[in-house]
């Protein structure tokens, strides 16, 4: 499970989310009396719980997608335009704790089920390009809660307090993933995507749904077709004459751009405009 670490130091120290969790989970001191009522609304749980389609079934039920990219290539960062999944790409897990260092996050927590199976599911959710961060925390909800009810049918107020003790553990871990997972989901995504620029032959960009050609440098110009750029250390300059791009080029020799003669005309100065020229 990707859980709330960055680097290898815990996130909350010495006070760590677990040590909260036991406290809360193991604290609430459930009687005898309140059990007959936690009965009942437990009982309604598992009912719901049997209808949770399990994402233990994750690799089946969410696939990396079509990893096709017709662009470039390159390795993913945030803000990425179009993340496609890594080639023969496969997401980590390592149940319930950070990938490296220290870890504070148990399989067993109190010992009211083994959840591994529902933090192997997390991983590879965090770690499937393009899956988002609340699909698959809630996946591993569902999964949790599955495991609570298969391991204490109710069959009297006993039971029904170990499946209310279960599933506060597991509302607790979904808490701390959903609250604090961000770094590692960001992560998790680095790891599985890729970034597709340009989707289009030698990893030209596209205008208007149109592929600009592969030879030369190209902009989307001011009418949204493509335009050739201007050359590495020219000036690009307003143009509103040109309908189809709306900018022209000056030489680096001219760095100043004038209005012309003409209403709408460029003019390329090396000093200053002066009068629809050059002073």
């Amino acid at each position: 499970m990707a859980s709330p670490m960055n680097g290898s130091m815990p996130v909350v120290t010495p006070d760590n989310w677990f040590d909260r969790l036991a406290r809360r989970a193991a604290g609430e001191g459930v009687s005898r009396r309140d059990a007959v009522g936690i009965f009942a609304g437990t009982t309604a749980m598992a009912i719901l719980g049997s209808l949770v389609k399990p994402g233990s079934a994750l690799g089946a039920t969410v696939t990396q997608g079509d990893p096709g990219c017709s662009g470039k290539r390159k390795p993913y960062t945030p803000g990425c335009p179009k993340p496609v999944p890594k080639n023969n790409y496969k997401p980590g897990e390592n149940g319930c704790g950070p990938q490296k260092g220290f870890d504070p996050v148990p399989d067993r927590p109190l010992n009211v089920a083994n959840f591994n199976s529902a933090c192997n599911g997390h991983d590879r959710g965090y770690g499937t390009c393009n899956v988002p961060k609340e699909t698959t925390d809630k996946l591993f909800l569902g999964d949790m809660v599955m495991i609570c009810v298969n391991q204490y049918p109710i069959t009297g107020p006993e039971s029904a307090t170990s499946l209310y003790q279960c599933t506060r553990a597991a509302e607790l871990y979904y808490q701390g993933v959903k609250e604090l997972g961000a770094t590692p989901y960001k992560d998790g995504q680095s790891e599985g995507c890729d970034c597709c620029e340009g989707e289009c032959p030698g990893g030209t960009i596209k205008c208007n749904g149109q592929c600009c050609p592969p030879a030369g440098q190209y902009v989307c110009g001011s009418s949204g077709l493509c335009c050739a750029d201007c050359q590495p250390g020219w000036i690009k300059c307003p143009y509103p004459a040109n309908a189809r791009c709306g900018f022209g080029c000056c030489m680096p020799g001219a760095p100043i751009c004038c209005p012309g003669m003409q209403p709408g005309s460029l003019r390329c100065c090396n000093g200053k405009c002066y009068k629809g020229g050059c002073g």
